[in-house]
């Protein structure tokens, strides 16, 4: 049994990477709009979907080699194309350079899986449930805290010191999972190659298409090519993975009911959340005199009114249901935290005139979504032979940014459906076009309840089965 303080060290170690991976997107939010200015581009929005595509297409390639080579290596290679990725960006003369940059910084998205995954191999097993709640819980420190951080590093020194922050702290993360012990637990298999290939193309074809909807337009050629063409590939990808002896992803296995209703209620509630933080910046920045009966003219600092007590109600529920996880099972706080968030949606849907209101709104939806993200790699951990951990996993995480995107931008189309005028050139929503999105979001996260329900595995552990751990 390997002492305490050995354990604790192990799960910061894991937990580390999780943070700088949340600093990627947060600390970058502030730094946008002089990025823009710098480079002279309209296509700023590429800082954050080069990331995103690069860590969805990576995460079942670096998951199915952690499953046959370790998930430590795969972790490190992860955590080195940060700091690389970092450090081309910080020195990036133009803005293509940069996004070469942010292209390999997303090899650090698959560590989210990843870390869990090597948690159930090497951490104790009484310890496992706790940890992976905190895989999740974490992630509300950098709620709070990265607002502030970023206001200050742009403010005072250029959005370049924010990728030399990130060059720092992913080499910190480098350096504890050095410390942290291999996995033993190996897959004898072969990567499936046509099937990383395919799987890459369709889903890079989708998440484009979807991405850029908004600025190319729903019946745009180049929109609809795109979707329909990454389905098309994807289609090929699923024939061919029946047909191949080693495939990158057993589909028998994520077709199962435990590992299929876990892996849509995580899509679910990733995209719950995805949409509701993209549409509420907007609102809130809109000044009243444009808005009517919503707006309040917010500055990007002022965001932090809602953003730090969200951060707070992220840490402290999954905290909480780590510590009982092995009890309670991790299908009761799916299912609940997915009605707490349709509950705070609706609300705001509703309710939304003025701050305190959406200050409450926002709350209740984020500790919903801690309990929900908390449970979900425990339902993981749980649905999924060992020795398909990691791939199960990187599917799982694949979903979440696929339902993430495609919930955005049916807010987005939404959205679009409720101009009330243009200003510069800007659209202006109605008030009734946030309330219907919003209950978009709530609608998401209700359906994730409903999945949540048919979830047969993540039950209470029996007496017997706690006193054996």
């Amino acid at each position: 049994m390997r002492p305490t303080t050995a354990v604790i060290f192990t799960l910061i170690a894991l937990l580390w990477p999780l943070e700088v991976l949340s600093l990627s997107y947060s600390l970058l939010t502030p730094a946008v709009t002089e990025i823009a200015t710098h480079y002279q581009t309209q296509q700023v929005g590429w800082v954050f979907t080069s990331l995103t595509l690069v860590g969805a297409v990576a995460g079942p390639v670096m998951s199915k080699y952690g499953d046959i080579h370790g998930k430590k290596k795969v972790m490190l290679v992860g955590a080195a194309g940060g700091i690389a990725g970092g450090l081309i960006a910080a020195l990036a003369p133009n803005f293509p350079t940069l996004l070469v940059g942010r292209s390999l910084q997303g090899l650090m998205l698959p560590l989210a899986t990843l870390s869990y995954s090597l948690m159930r191999d090497i951490l104790p097993k009484r310890w496992i449930a706790f940890a992976a709640s905190l895989t999740v819980g974490g992630t509300g420190v950098v709620t709070i805290s990265a607002p502030f951080i970023a206001g200050y590093f742009v403010d005072e020194h250029g959005f370049r010191s924010v990728f030399w922050l990130l060059v720092a702290l992913s080499a910190i993360a480098f350096l504890g999972l050095l410390a942290v012990p291999e996995s033993r637990v190996h897959t004898r298999s072969r990567l499936d190659w046509t099937g990383v290939i395919l799987l890459g193309a369709g889903v890079t074809l989708v998440l484009v298409g979807l991405s850029e909807a908004s600025t190319w337009t729903w019946s745009s050629p180049r929109t609809l090519g795109s979707i329909f063409g990454g389905l098309a590939v994807l289609l090929v990808w699923v024939i061919v993975e029946r047909r191949t002896r080693e495939p990158l992803v057993d589909l028998r296995l994520v077709s199962r009911r435990p590992v299929l209703t876990t892996i849509i209620v995580a899509g679910l509630a990733y995209g719950a959340v995805g949409a509701y933080t993209t549409v509420l910046p907007m609102m809130a920045m809109t000044p009243r005199v444009l808005g009517g009966d919503y707006g309040f003219g917010s500055t990007a600092m002022q965001l932090t009114l809602f953003t730090v007590p969200a951060g707070i109600a992220t840490c402290v529920p999954s905290f909480i249901a780590g510590l009982y996880m092995r009890r309670i099972g991790a299908r009761l706080p799916a299912v609940v935290g997915s009605l707490i968030m349709a509950a705070g949606a609706t609300y705001t849907a509703f309710s939304h005139s003025e701050k305190w209101q959406i200050l409450l709104g926002f709350t209740v939806l984020a500790a919903g979504a801690s309990l929900a993200y908390a449970a979900v790699p425990n339902l993981v951990i749980e649905a999924t032979p060992v020795d398909q951990q990691a791939i199960t996993a990187g599917m799982t995480g694949l979903l979440q940014t696929v339902g993430s995107t495609v919930a955005v931008q049916i807010v987005y189309v939404i959205l679009l459906q409720n101009v009330g005028q243009l200003v510069q050139g800007s659209p202006i929503y109605t008030g009734r076009g946030y309330t219907v999105a919003y209950l978009a979001c709530a609608g998401f996260a209700l359906v994730a309840m409903l999945v949540g329900l048919l979830i047969p595995h993540g039950r209470p552990k029996s007496r017997q089965d706690l006193s054996q751990a």
